[in-house]
Parts: C-alpha cells; structure tokens; sequence
C-alpha cells in the first residue's frame, strides 16, 4: 500500500453549479487539498471541507499563474502530504485540458490517479444557446478544434479539412481570433453565408451571445464586447438558437441582483453541526435566470445559554422560536452543551414563526403548537395572545439585537423570558474596485434581514443599486432609518415571499 496520497482529476463542467457530476461533488466534499483553475463559477469551492487547502494554479486574460510543469510537480508534492488531492479543472479535464499531462506524470511517480469526466463547454454551452450540436438533417456529426496555441497565437488550422456542410465545427479558446477562423473557412471554400455563433461565459447566468454568418460573425463580437471564455461554432445547427433557447428564456435571465448572505448555523441529531448548506434565495434566484452577486455579511454562532430555566418553568408554558437559527442554536444546547435529551422540555409547548421555523422544529421530532401565518413576530404575538392560557409564561429564543415587535405585541398576562442563543456576527468584507463595480451595476440589492441592510448601507452605500427589495415591515424600517428608500417589500417575510415580490417587480 503507498504511503502517497490519491489525485483525483475532476471536470468542473462549464460553469453552472448544477453540471457537476454527482461523483465529482462527492470527491470534492472529502478533499484535503484543492488545485484549481480559473473557474467560471467559485461556488465550487464552498462545497469543499472547512480546512480543506486551496491551491490556485489557473489562468486569466492569456497570463499563465503557474507553468504546467510547475502544477505537475505540484500536485504530486501535495499527494505526499495530503490523502485525497483534487485537481478541479473546467469543463473536462481531456478535452484540452491537459489533464492527460497531469496524469502521466504522476502515473510515472507511483500516485494513484482517478479521472472523473466532466461536461465539455463544446456541447454544454451550444446546448444553452440553443443550439444542438447534432440535429437529424442539420449535422451528422461535430469536430471539436482549439484554436488556440503556445504564446496566444492561433493554431495551425488546416480549413480544408472543414468544409463538410453535414458536420457542426466547434472552437475552443479562439475569441481573439473569431476573424482569423471566419475568414480561414471562407478562403477554404466555405460559403460566406455560412451559419455562426459566439457564445461567451455559456451556462452562466451572464451568458451573452451573437449569432450571424462567416462574413459578418466577428463584427458581431467586437459589437457586442463579448468577453472570454468564449466558444465559436460554425454550421447548420446555428439556425436553431432561437427556437430551442430555453435557457435565456427564464423569467430573470439578464437580471443581476447584490445579496448580502450570512452563514447559518447548520446542526441536526443525526450529523452534528455540519457545513453551511447553499443559500435558498440565491439558489433559487440562479434557477430563475438571475445573475447574484453574493457576499458573506456575517455568519451565525451560537451562544451557551442557561438551561436552568427548565426546571423554573411549569407545564404549559411555550418555548418560543422566531427563525430556524434559534430552533438549531436551542437544541445544540439541549444536547451537546447540557448533555439532556427531548424529555427536560416535555412540560413545554411551541410556538413558531411562520412554516419555515416550523420545519425546523420539526427536524428535531416536534410539531409546533402554534404557527404565526405571516413571517414576523408580530404576527405571532398576535397569535399566541388568542390561545395562551392566562397563566401561561414565553421562554423566547432568539438572538442579539433581535427585533423588539414580538415581545411588544405579547399581551402584559405573560411574561417573556429571553434566552439569547445564538447571534450574528459581522464579518470584515474587503472588496476590490472591480468586485464594487460588479455591485454597481446589479439592478437590485436584496435586504433579507436588518442587520444584512445595516451591513450592506455601511460597507457599500456609495455603490448600491438604486432599487432595494425588502423581505418584509421590520427590514424596511432598518433600510429607511439608515437614509434608504424601499422600492419592493415582499408579502410574505421569506425567501419565497422576496422571489414573488422580484417577478411581480421585474418581469414585464
């Protein structure tokens, strides 16, 4: 058995998060160290562990990070410390990758080696222009061509070889030289009129694209000022882009919008506390076309709390919960802190904050007794005020700097003990000029909470869209007070409340 770690090749796909294989996603969650290129979509390294080392080896804009010698000998250096090595590479790693390279050299030194494909741009960003690399009738079959060689030059390309009509021609890494290739097929004896497209950042929710003929396909490009990664594809199958483009299509596609996230707290009886699990309202937002701009405002810890209010308590009394953080931060208390299981809170019952805090709850085996219908706490105090028994007593877990509607809408027949178990820390963001600007131009900044409004108006005030979306009355009063007006304030406080209150707002 070698004492040397295993490399695994892994194909990121061409850049959206959901392309990535289900057995690449399971590599990537045991990895020890990370070598990656220039990825198209850095989320990919959010599903890595905690202290997992990150390695960037990749390239931008023609200027080489690291010299391919220089990467082989580094992963096979990292394979002597590490036990599980992955090399993250865009698209496939064979399909111009040089993933081969990679994996001859460590072959050579006795380290186990795994290659696990990935979705090649060649027919994953045709597919999302609308173009199908193989149509019955169109094109009996493609040729994937690089067009790009040693010291950004263009490859020798012998465009004789290129003139079957029948055959979809696809060029990887040729933005530069989209004239070059149109003008070399026309020399060659293609038609001018022949069919072409460029597409740029293909899969992304930034994809753009120009689609015209050889004779007019680069003047196209410097119009449109598409940038690289860009794919060029030549042939009959370009004429269908805009009856099967489906993708650019969805209700938000071209839309950008700034999202302020926090990191949750994540624990449950089965896993323990575990890695922050992808944001819904960003996830959601990318399902529906939007481009997001997210940046961590803060990240939720929790708090050890004095239990002893347990034995205090009497038989129905209400545990109360406004958010699944404080249902997740409780029972880590309950649990691993206090050392007690669900029988020291059988005298309580539940109260939650809207369905969300609900299902957290019952993540943990309980059914809440009481479900506020809107997603704030006043909402809830009002509700708990028309079922409470009069003698009945509120022990509230919540967070720092909670917002003070609940407890004052709770009816003065019961008191309200706050138990602070969890709180949000700000966290320090530094962006360059280039990732402001990239907030500059968003349509929309989105508001999920007070604190994330505080966050965002005092870090980037200067450069926030003019339109705010708020996720409901106590987050706009926040915005409002620090000098900001809301221009869309969802219905119902929650994620699907904001995606609702975004389509009524934005969608014509």
């Amino acid at each position: 058995m070698s004492e040397l770690g295993k490399v695994v090749l892994i194909g990121a796909g061409p850049g959206e998060k959901g392309l990535l294989t289900l057995k690449g996603y399971e590599y990537l969650k045991q990895a020890d160290c990370i070598v990656y290129d220039r990825l198209l979509n850095t989320d990919f390294l959010e599903l890595v562990p905690s202290n997992c080392e990150k390695i960037y080896v990749g390239k931008a804009n023609h200027f080489h990070t690291v010299p391919q010698d220089e990467i082989n000998q580094l992963l096979y250096d990292n394979a002597l410390k590490h036990k599980l090595v992955v090399r993250l590479k865009g698209g496939d790693p064979y399909v111009f990758g040089r993933g081969g390279e990679e994996a001859l050299f460590l072959r050579d030194r006795n380290v186990e080696v795994e290659v696990v494909p990935g979705i090649s741009s060649s027919i994953a960003a045709l597919a999302s222009a609308g173009i199908p690399i193989t149509h019955r009738g169109l094109s009996k079959g493609f040729q994937v061509i690089t067009a790009h060689s040693k010291k950004d030059k263009i490859s020798d390309i012998d465009y004789s070889q290129l003139l079957d009509e029948d055959i979809t021609y696809v060029f990887l890494m040729g933005l530069s030289h989209v004239k070059d290739i149109a003008d070399g097929l026309m020399a060659a004896g293609r038609a001018s009129d022949t069919p072409a497209a460029v597409i740029s950042s293909g899969t992304t929710n930034h994809q753009k694209k120009v689609v015209g003929v050889l004779a007019t396909i680069n003047d196209l490009v410097i119009e449109a000022g598409l940038l690289s990664p860009a794919i060029i594809v030549v042939g009959k199958v370009v004429t269908l882009s805009e009856d099967l483009n489906f993708f650019e299509k969805r209700p938000l596609f071209g839309k950008k919008f700034f999202l302020p996230v926090i990191d949750r707290f994540e624990y449950t009886l089965s896993n323990g506390t575990s890695q922050t699990k992808p944001n819904e309202l960003k996830e959601n937002l990318i399902k529906n076309g939007a481009e997001v701009v997210a940046v961590k405002s803060g990240a939720i810890s929790p708090i050890k709390c004095d239990f002893s209010f347990i034995t205090k308590a009497k038989k129905g009394d209400y545990l109360v919960f406004t958010s699944p953080n404080g249902v997740k931060s409780f029972f880590w208390n309950l649990y691993e802190v206090a050392g007690k299981d669900i029988r020291a809170i059988a005298n309580f019952k539940f109260a939650c904050i809207g369905k969300k805090t609900a299902d957290s709850l019952g993540e943990f085996g309980i059914n809440a007794d009481v479900i506020s219908a809107a997603q704030n706490g006043k909402d809830l105090a009002i509700t708990l005020n028309q079922v409470m028994e009069k003698e009945a007593d509120i022990f509230w877990l919540c967070q720092k700097n909670t917002s003070e509607d609940f407890e004052n809408t709770v009816s003065k027949d019961h008191a309200i003990t706050k138990i602070i178990c969890y709180e949000n820390q700000e966290v320090d963001t530094i962006l360059d000029d280039k990732q402001l600007a990239e907030i500059r131009e968003c349509d929309g900044v989105i508001f999920t909470s007070g604190s994330n409004a505080r966050f965002a108006i005092n870090n980037f005030k200067d450069y926030l869209p003019n339109d705010v979306i708020s996720i409901g009355p106590a987050c706009s009063r926040i915005t409002r007070e620090l000098g900001l007006e809301v221009a869309a304030e969802a219905e119902i406080s929650s994620y699907d409340g904001i995606v609702e209150c975004i389509f009524n707002s934005y969608i014509r």
